[in-house]
């Protein structure tokens, strides 16, 4: 819990808006406020119980702008909400290494910008670098929600 509150009451960083939903009606307002749209697309990576996997196909989504939502853990159901600037959004098919048979398609998104990020943040210690000094990128798990306008 203790963690929950410090991302929901930390301050933003440069070109990042925040919030902390406690409703499904308060992350899709949110998510329609930081867009700038009404007209919203959640993805959500499918649920993978692999750890070996092979991609076969990704597909950018042509957006700048990504609201992400995570899970965080209150006495109640809660997100972490946010969209940084130059944000990337990939849908990543994997398949089963053997077979080439298809696993899931999880969702990817790319920081491409990291030059406000603090210099103590987990990415830079585990990609060896610093702010600015690279884009960081992860997978987005099955409980997540990540948010898009439709054009």
């Amino acid at each position: 819990m203790e963690t929950t509150l410090s991302y929901c009451n930390a301050k933003a960083i440069k070109g990042e808006i925040k919030n902390c939903p406690k409703s499904l009606e308060e992350m899709i307002s949110f998510s329609k406020f930081a867009l700038g749209k009404n007209e919203l697309l959640a993805l959500a990576s499918e649920c993978t119980r692999r750890s070996e996997f092979l991609i076969r196909k990704i597909k950018k989504f042509d957006r700048q702008k990504v609201v992400a939502c995570h899970e965080v853990y209150l006495p109640f159901a809660a997100y972490f909400c946010h969209s940084t600037s130059s944000t990337q959004i990939y849908a990543v098919d994997l398949v089963e290494p053997e077979t080439r048979l298809p696993v899931s398609t999880v969702i990817a998104i790319c920081h491409m910008d990291t030059s406000a990020w603090s210099a103590n943040y987990v990415a830079f210690k585990i990609l060896k670098f610093s702010p600015g000094e690279g884009e960081a990128c992860h997978w987005m798990s099955n409980i997540d929600l990540a948010w898009i306008a439709v054009d």
